[in-house]
């Protein structure tokens, strides 16, 4: 089966190619009705551009294809986007890999180094996509590969955004409500307008608020209570400002409160009970704010400023055992996280002859300020086991990029980054032993580390035709070094500091559009190299384990991404992306005699693909209809275990009515109930041998749904 999902979608994505060079030339001038895939812009970049003409791997979702596919958060996205891979063990998708570059987990101990970028507008979640609801969001955007020139440090692997609808110059909103199985219960209202009517640009506002609760498709039998509960609200203000002819202001306030129990996991696997006497739980509270000023006063130049901050606190908590009846262990995870970023950058007002041989150009300074502290605590009957920690990261940059027009139809872009990284934490080890009355000895670890980072972009393009795009790049990514704050390792052995990652990023593609837009095309070949890759390891057993970031020796990865959509008539379209990879991490001895590699890297599954097809005759009047078939290979989760998640297919659907304002919808996600794992744990957890077994962390199961819609 899976043999024939790949020759099958293989065939789709060469003939679409072909189609894209031959298909004006071959097809009569006159044959099909003028059927256009709606354009879309796209944000993430250093440089905003229409897709069509981005010269990158990029996935974009628009509001139509969120509503179709009745997205209500970037989890339900997640297995649908080419090569970009998440890990379980949260109530939501929190942990991102793009091209298997990416972090599996943030555990007592572990810092919050990110190299998947993870953006709400522009406030900064690196790390906590949790609040990834996408009510009111106007589309999402995946850029994949190193985005050394934009962000640097936090994107090695590539950047997520999500859009949310901006401000009009006219009052609009919308009322949604839906419900389902699992005890669905949601709503949520977005309204904006001009508050200055003589004026309506002058300052608009929009907000969103949504509320969103169920029962987290688990029960707990042994307090007979579903004690992996959802509740997650957010509400979000976006406005905008034009107080002079010069200056542009668009500022954002968001605040968001996931309430959500955590208690999946089961010593039999069940998939659907759980026995815990002291469930967990998995909460985070942040409160953030973003201002963007655009000052267009300059000759020539354009001056941005964009201020974010943001502040996080989380609770992560689980029952150790599972169980009532083993060794009642309780582990209770605290952290409060602040993030202050600011960047200031000079654009060229033309985009042609800018400077003389520089068309485009673009000089900028960036620097962000991450302060995080941890509480942790595992309690059982004999001993009570404590670690603090702190960690303080600044990272300061400088970067640039320009374009020149090397011919009418062929054009060279530049950038170049360099940053500056300074590190510095602190972890404190305690532990009470309720047997004696008395306290152990205090261990406190002091690490720090700094590093001046390069990164670059070169890329060609050329307009193959009108319609066509074709492009190639070599990116030099890296991935700062960093510090080891768990004060429950033991150095020298296991490192205090480990290195900075250095990428080598190689892609070449196409992207373009035929018969009259009904046809749209891209495919992106990628090589990506990875020198002294960072690997996260851990080592116990039961509610113990400490944890660390090494370095391997290298690793690499070669794959492609492609996309089709074409459009059989105006109410009628089919879509199907197909991505592949092959990656090996090479193998290496850590200091402390642990071994790895030798096999491919984590979240690297060899393959994934999407087909689906939409039936609308118009945008907001009369019956609509939405199928996919989604499918991933298998991926290991770790790269220090060898246990792999399973291979999967899931099918998702939905149909509904448009009438006038209103838009009714019922939705079914994985509608034949497809048995699939989120994370797979490899370890000893079941008294009294504590034989290492593989457990796991259930995907949901099929949901089946109803929405409602006015829009107004």
């Amino acid at each position: 089966m899976k043999r024939a999902y790949r020759i099958l979608l293989s065939i789709i994505a060469t003939l679409s190619a072909s189609a894209l060079v031959y298909g004006q030339a071959n097809a009569p001038a006159a044959s099909a009705p003028a059927v256009k895939l709606t354009p879309v812009l796209v944000t993430a970049d250093l440089w905003a551009s229409p897709l069509a003409k981005l010269p990158a791997s990029v996935t974009v979702f628009d509001d139509a294809a969120l509503q179709a596919g009745g997205v209500r958060h970037f989890g339900d996205l997640v297995d649908q986007i080419s090569n970009l891979t998440w890990t379980g063990g949260t109530s939501r998708p929190r942990y991102l890999q793009i091209r298997g570059i990416g972090e599996n987990s943030q555990y007592e101990g572990e810092t919050p180094d990110s190299a998947v970028r993870f953006m709400v507008d522009d406030m900064d979640f690196t790390g906590l996509g949790s609040l990834g609801g996408t009510f009111d969001v106007s589309q999402v955007e995946v850029l994949r590969g190193p985005q050394a020139g934009a962000f640097g440090a936090n994107a090695a692997g590539g950047v997520v955004r999500l859009v949310s609808n901006a401000p009009t110059p006219f009052w609009t909103g919308r009322v949604e409500t839906n419900a389902g199985q699992d005890a669905l219960r949601e709503g949520g209202f977005a309204l904006g307008g001009p508050l200055v009517a003589a004026n309506p640009e002058r300052i608009m506002v929009r907000l969103a608020v949504h509320q969103s609760r169920s029962d987290g498709f688990r029960h707990n039998v042994t307090l007979n209570r579903d004690t992996n509960a959802r509740d997650e609200f957010t509400a979000r203000l976006r406005f905008t400002a034009v107080l002079s002819p010069a200056w542009r202001w668009e500022g954002a306030v968001l605040f968001s409160d996931v309430n959500n129990g955590f208690d999946e996991f089961a010593l039999d696997n069940n998939g659907r009970r759980t026995f815990s006497d002291q469930p967990g739980r998995d909460e985070q509270r942040s409160t953030a704010a973003s201002l963007r000023g655009t000052y267009s006063g300059l000759a020539g130049s354009r001056l941005t400023s964009v201020t974010g901050g943001s502040r996080v606190q989380s609770v992560y908590s689980y029952d150790d055992d599972w169980t009532a009846v083993s060794y009642a262990g309780f582990s209770d995870l605290r952290r409060t996280r602040s993030v202050f970023n600011q960047e200031l950058r000079l654009d060229s007002a033309a985009t042609r002859a800018a400077l003389g041989w520089i068309d485009r150009w673009t000089i900028g300074a960036f620097f962000s300020n991450t302060e995080e502290t941890s509480a942790y605590i595992n309690k059982d009957p004999y001993d009570l086991r404590g670690l603090n920690t702190c960690y303080s990261a600044d990272n300061f940059a400088l970067f640039g990029q320009i374009a020149h027009d090397l011919a009418a139809h062929t054009r060279l872009i530049v950038g170049l980054r360099t940053e500056r990284v300074n590190l510095e934490g602190r972890g404190t080890k305690t532990r009470y032993r309720a047997s004696r009355g008395s306290y152990d000895p205090a261990i406190t670890f002091r690490p720090s580390f700094d590093d001046t980072l390069l990164g670059g972009k070169v890329t060609l393009e050329h307009d193959l035709t009108t319609a066509v795009l074709v492009f190639a790049s070599v990116t030099r990514g890296y991935k700062a070094g960093g510090i080891n704050i768990d004060a429950r390792i033991s150095p020298p052995a296991d490192p205090l500091t480990y290195g900075t990652e250095q990428l080598w990023n190689y892609e070449a593609g196409f992207r373009g559009h035929a018969l009259d837009h009904r046809l749209t095309a891209e495919i992106t070949a990628f090589y990506l190299d990875r020198a002294n890759p960072q690997v996260r390891d851990s080592a116990g057993f039961g509610g113990n384990y400490r944890f660390f970031t090494a370095n391997g020796r290298s690793a690499h990865i070669a794959g492609f991404e492609a996309a089709a959509a074409y459009a059989v008539t105006p109410a009628w379209s089919f879509r199907g992306t197909l991505a592949q990879m092959n990656s090996q991490l090479d193998p290496f001895k850590l200091t402390n005699g642990n071994t790895g590699g030798g096999r491919s890297l984590a979240n690297t599954p060899r393959y994934g693909y999407t087909l689906g097809t939409d039936f609308r005759r118009a945008a907001m009047a009369g019956f609509f209809a939405h199928a996919e078939i989604v499918g991933r290979a298998t991926q290991f989760d770790s790269n220090n275990q060898n246990e792999a998640r399973r291979a999967f297919h899931l099918y998702n659907a939905s149909f509904g009515y448009a009438w006038q304002q209103w838009r009714f919808t019922v939705w079914e996600k994985n509608l034949l109930n497809t048995r699939y794992e989120k994370r797979v744990f490899f370890f000893g957890n079941s008294d009294p041998d504590y034989i290492e077994t593989r457990y796991e962390a259930r995907a949901d199961p099929r949901q089946l749904g109803v929405s409602a819609s006015y829009y107004f």
